[in-house]
Order: structure tokens, then C-alpha cells, then sequence
């Protein structure tokens, strides 16, 4: 069995560049029982696809994919591994941390090259233009998900200095394949794509992201515009957690088809409401 495994400090979110989730900030958080703000789950991910890449090869931003889970919080200023560890034909992926209380694994999974296991699970709807939010953003409770309709495509330009920042700033990294003149866009990126997705189409409050199951389809690269086209094919209440399960495609206007994406998350933790509808100019 081979291992990579890397070390760093979890860092404090940046400011949000969309909606922001409550989840991420002090008083949402403590709204949903937890102790503090939340590190996102999707900069967790951005963190371990560095040890992915490392024993992979960049090839896997290419063709490969990862099927993970967030198992329980990551906090700023916690201490984390991150090990990717080869078991006969797969590659295991965990990221622990140290800091409140006893370590735990905040985010466990698999990953490899070629097709994954999923991927013909994926019922992503075809690439669509972007499309400006609603007049008014609604809502919805467990029982009237808006299953199989298409939600309205999220599209940001994403120039070549955007995609140095999203490696220096959000990531703290400084590998030469995401500040180069021609950039890698770096794959947290790509699977963060649903979250604002979904605010971009409804009104919510606190979501936590719970897994993403990602297949990698071409290299995203800087200086283009990137769109996420999506609909919720799955809803449903565990021990009064609201789960959904959204399905959909990332594309981008110079390079095609970039990744398919099935993205699990919890819109209504418990313990917590729903927000009423709120105007697309508000946000």
C-alpha cells in the first residue's frame, strides 16, 4: 500500500462572493447546534484534491473522479491530515482533524482515474445557458421539493486572475498549475458548484453539504465563463434532517463539458425553519 498524506491548519472561510450560507458564520452555526462557524466542506475537499492529485497524477483532473462524504465539522484553527492511501484497486481518501475535543474524521471517500463507479447513476440535464435568478427566490418544505425541473443555469466568469485567487486566497496554495497564464481552475471550484446554484434559484437558511460523488470530464482552465445546469432528483427527512440529491453538469463556454457532479446536502437541518421567499435583488 502506498500513502500520500499532508498537514496544514484550517483556515477561516473567505468572504462569501454569492449568498451566503448562514452554516458559515457564528450565529447560523449556533442556530444549528454547532459550536461556531463551520469551515465550508467544499475548501476541506479543496485541500485533500492536492494529496489526490499528488498521488494520482494531473491526469486525474482530466478523467478522474471521487465519490466523498463530510462526516462531522472542521473548524478554523483546527490541525489537519489528509491521507490518500492505495488498497488494492482503489485509492482511500480521509482528512482528520485535532483541535475542539477528541480528532475525528471530518471527510472520508474514495477516488480514482476513468470512468467511476457512479457515473451512470448521474442523471444530469444537458448544458444550458446561464440564466438571470427569479423575481422572487421561494421556497419549498420536504413534502413540495420541486423534483426533476430544471433549475434556472448559474454561470460566473471565471478570468485568469479569478483563478489565481481561488488557488492563493481561498486555498492558500501556490502550485504553478493554477498561476500560470493559462490556469488550471481548481477542481474545489468545480465541486462547489451546486451551493450557489441552488441559491441562485431558491431561499434558504442554514444547508450543510454531506457528499458529492464528482467525475471529472476535462480540465478546467481560467478565462472563461463556467455554468452549473441542475435539478433536485432526490428529497427526504432523516431523523428531521431535510436531505435533497441534485444532479447536474459543469461547462464551460471555451472548453465543453468539465464535470458531472450528484451533490447531497441537507437544506433544512434540524432544529432549524425555513426562511420566507425573499426578492432576487435582496440577495
Amino acid at each position: 500500500m502506498s500513502r500520500i498524506e499532508h498537514h496544514l491548519v484550517a483556515t477561516h472561510d473567505p468572504p462569501p462572493k454569492g449568498i451566503p450560507n448562514p452554516i458559515h458564520d457564528d450565529e447560523g452555526a449556533d442556530g444549528a447546534g454547532y459550536g461556531g462557524a463551520l469551515v465550508a466542506g467544499v475548501r476541506t475537499y479543496g485541500w485533500a484534491a492536492e494529496a489526490i492529485i499528488e498521488a494520482l497524477g494531473e491526469e486525474w483532473l482530466a478523467c478522474g473522479w471521487v465519490d466523498f462524504s463530510l462526516r462531522r465539522p472542521l473548524f478554523t484553527g483546527d490541525d489537519v491530515t489528509i491521507g490518500v492511501a492505495r488498497d488494492g484497486d482503489q485509492w482511500m481518501l480521509k482528512v482528520s482533524a485535532r483541535g475542539r475535543g477528541e480528532p475525528r474524521t471530518v471527510l472520508d471517500g474514495t477516488c480514482g482515474l476513468d470512468e467511476a463507479p457512479f457515473v451512470h447513476e448521474i442523471a444530469a440535464p444537458s448544458p444550458r445557458p446561464a440564466e438571470d435568478p427569479p423575481e422572487v427566490r421561494p421556497t419549498y418544505g420536504i413534502g413540495t421539493v420541486p423534483l426533476r425541473q430544471q433549475l434556472r443555469p448559474l454561470g460566473v466568469d471565471v478570468s485568469v486572475g479569478a483563478t489565481h485567487r481561488l488557488a492563493t486566497e481561498d486555498l492558500g496554495l501556490a502550485a504553478p498549475r493554477y498561476l500560470s497564464d493559462d490556469p488550471v481552475i481548481h477542481p474545489y471550484f468545480v465541486a462547489g458548484r451546486m451551493a450557489p446554484l441552488t441559491r441562485h434559484n431558491f431561499t434558504y437558511g442554514p444547508t450543510i453539504h454531506v457528499r458529492s460523488q464528482i467525475q471529472h470530464r476535462g480540465v478546467a482552465r481560467g478565462g472563461q465563463s463556467v455554468t452549473i445546469t441542475a435539478e433536485i432528483v432526490d428529497a427526504y427527512d432523516r431523523k428531521d434532517h431535510w436531505y435533497q440529491v441534485l444532479d447536474g453538469v459543469v461547462s464551460g463556454s471555451a472548453t465543453g463539458e468539465i464535470a458531472l457532479l450528484r451533490h447531497h446536502t441537507i437544506f433544512r437541518p434540524r432544529g432549524t425553519t425555513m426562511p420566507p421567499p425573499i426578492g432576487a435583488a435582496a440577495g
